[in-house]
């Protein structure tokens, strides 16, 4: 890809679609990824600093803004100097007290409740900020909050990685990491020159009315041993048996055809693996799984119809479309354990912490993260489209599906689950 200008230049078309879903009564912090770690051991907040400001100069989209024009549309974007739009870093410990002195209590998830409900100023940036918060001597709470502008979910692994060798090499003068061979704006700018072409043009997809507050749950995590024989079996990714024990759960009893939207990377050339931005598309898997199926040949219809999706191109738009007027179009997404975001800090020991912003992006969605040898859903919808009761049974049935699919591939789905719902 040539280079071009980064200063101002174009949206590429996942960020006007998710332009387009940040829209009057929306919660702007459904689109802000939170990554909470405990921190045990000697924190250097100043250290931690310069690991940001490094990172900030690396990475274009953490010091990008979207103004907006006259007529309030977000157009465009920019680029500022490293030094000109430096992260929010705060470190929150009691007034006043020694170091190490632990909030009272109720104070740290008063902070948490703060940092997550302060929105981003999309039209002067930056788009991340960090809070530290001191529970003791050498025992912290570090959270990371990101806009899905600036990073989708695989740029916060390239984040975490990235900051904790520049944590590590801190006292270094000279680049720690090599330079990257393009940012976000090449991309951008190829986006909008492939999108005038009329062979190529990328539809647009009128923004949905907001669905009100929405509410994040935890489910129980389901085991996938016996899945991942059944994918080996049918030579399939363990992710193809998950998208089926979904779109079975997810199946109505009006009709047998099931559709989910299920978010791709979208980083369609390689030199885009190393940078940061906003990438994301969306599959729409839509296929009908009838009435008195097995789940291996429910299994096989998946396996079909999502490969059909991503050969013709069904993936281009983001969103693929708006939701049937006879429902909600639920969404699925899984990610490996591989691939899930991890933050190393140099002498201290570092693990994810459990919180949980209560905020949801989709009227109904089922997130699932591998970890070990199960996955642990997270549910994600708005009350008041979705009842919690719906939402809960949907995770409820997928784990069912999954856990009966895996003992007996060959039983009617239907019997697996114990009936319909």
């Amino acid at each position: 890809m040539p280079p071009y200008d980064r200063v101002w230049f174009p949206l590429a078309e996942p960020q006007r679609h998710l332009l387009d879903r940040l829209g009057p009564g929306t919660d702007p912090s459904a689109y802000v990824s939170f990554l909470a770690h405990h921190v045990r051991g000697p924190l250097d907040p100043s250290r931690l600093r310069r690991a940001v400001d490094a990172l900030t100069a690396r990475h274009e989209p953490l010091r990008t803004a979207f103004p907006a024009d006259e007529d309030g549309t977000v157009r465009r974007q920019y680029v500022e100097e490293p030094d000109a739009m430096p992260w929010e870093l705060t470190v929150a410990a009691p007034p006043s007290a020694p170091l190490g002195t632990p909030l009272p209590p109720g104070g740290e998830d008063a902070l948490l409740r703060d940092f997550a409900g302060r929105p981003f100023d999309l039209a002067r940036g930056p788009l991340a900020r960090v809070l530290v918060v001191r529970r003791a001597a050498e025992e912290h709470l570090v959270v990371l909050a990101v806009h899905l502008l600036a990073a989708d979910g695989w740029s916060l692994r390239i984040l975490l990685d990235e900051l904790g060798e520049y944590y590590a090499d801190a006292g270094r003068t000279h680049a720690l990491l090599p330079p990257l061979d393009i940012q976000y704006a090449d991309w951008a700018h190829w986006q909008a020159g492939r999108a005038a072409r009329p062979e190529s043009s990328l539809p647009r997809v009128p923004p949905r009315p907001a669905g009100g507050p929405g509410r994040r749950l935890r489910t129980a995590p389901v085991p996938v041993l016996e899945a991942q024989r059944l994918a080996r079996q049918e030579r399939v990714p363990l992710f193809t048996v998950l998208l089926t024990a979904f779109a079975l759960a997810a199946r109505g009893t009006a009709s047998p055809r099931v559709r989910a939207d299920v978010p791709v990377s979208g980083r369609d050339h390689p030199q885009l693996a190393a940078i940061t931005g906003y990438f994301t598309r969306f599959h729409r898997l839509d296929v009908p799984l009838p009435e008195s199926t097995t789940f291996r040949q429910a299994l096989r219809r998946v396996r079909d119809a999502w490969d059909e999706a991503g050969e013709t191109g069904a993936g281009t738009a983001n969103p693929p479309g708006p939701a049937p007027a006879d429902g909600v179009v639920p969404l699925f997404s899984y990610r490996g354990g591989d691939v899930r975001p991890r933050l190393r800090l140099a002498g201290c020991s570092v693990t994810e912490a459990r919180w949980t912003h209560d905020a949801a992006k989709v009227d109904l969605g089922l997130i699932t993260d591998r970890v070990g040898e199960a996955v642990h859903p997270m549910l994600e919808f708005r009350p008041a489209v979705v009842p919690e009761r719906t939402a809960v049974r949907l995770a409820r049935r997928f784990a069912e599906f999954l856990e009966g699919a895996a003992g007996d591939p060959d039983e009617t789905v239907d019997l697996l689950a114990g009936g319909a719902p």
